[in-house]
């Protein structure tokens, strides 16, 4: 039996932005005219912290990806948080701010500037592999290109909390659990890339 296992919660952030950067995308033009404004700059001596503000595409919960460019390193952010995450109301607006942490240290850069860029947005797809919409959805998708692999998701619920696992049911033979894994992944999200991006003073 092929198990690969991720927790309820916010784990499933963590799990599900390992497949971002490979994710189905929208198209490349749809972020053209999203809105975005850099509400705050905090540089700290381990870290860099932004707080965004982003007119998204439509109310569903999307969730964004953004990177500082250090001195040509790439960072992504480590950390993201939604501001006045508990307020329902909240995610009644398409504008939503968000706080990005990047775990850099700035003290010995040489420039002392960075490029802040927001990278995507994603979505899980009809909620994701947690529910029974968003899986039937993803082997949808994975029928055209991957009519060999199936799969289910196992919710187990307990005193202590709850998990999920993906199953495995089918796949090909030349096909590792961990390659099947990150295409079922893929296949549960959309992403529209990017493309604002600004300088930001770090002294």
């Amino acid at each position: 039996m092929n198990k690969r296992f991720f927790i309820l919660g916010a784990v499933v952030i963590a799990v599900l932005s390992v497949a971002l950067s490979q994710a189905h995308a929208a198209s490349p033009n749809a972020l053209q005219n999203t809105q975005v404004t850099l509400k705050a700059l905090e540089v700290h001596q381990d870290d860099v912290q932004a707080e965004l503000c982003i007119l998204m595409p439509s109310l569903e919960p999307w969730g964004p990806y953004a990177t500082l460019t250090v001195d040509g390193k790439v960072i992504p952010n480590s950390e993201v948080a939604l501001i006045n995450a508990k307020d329902p109301e909240v995610m009644k607006s398409q504008t939503r701010c968000y706080r990005f942490t990047f775990p850099v240290s700035v003290a010995d850069s040489a420039s002392h500037t960075g490029i802040l860029k927001l990278e995507n947005l994603s979505v899980e797809v009809q909620g994701g592999l947690l529910s029974d919409d968003g899986v039937a959805a993803a082997k949808a998708r994975l029928h055209n290109d991957q009519p060999q692999l199936d799969f289910k998701v196992v919710i187990k619920t307990s005193n202590g909390g709850g998990g999920a696992y993906i199953q495995i049911l089918s796949k090909p033979d030349n096909m590792s659990d961990a390659q099947a894994i990150r295409l079922i992944q893929q296949a549960s999200i959309d992403e529209i890339p990017g493309n604002w991006q600004t300088e930001v003073n770090l002294k």
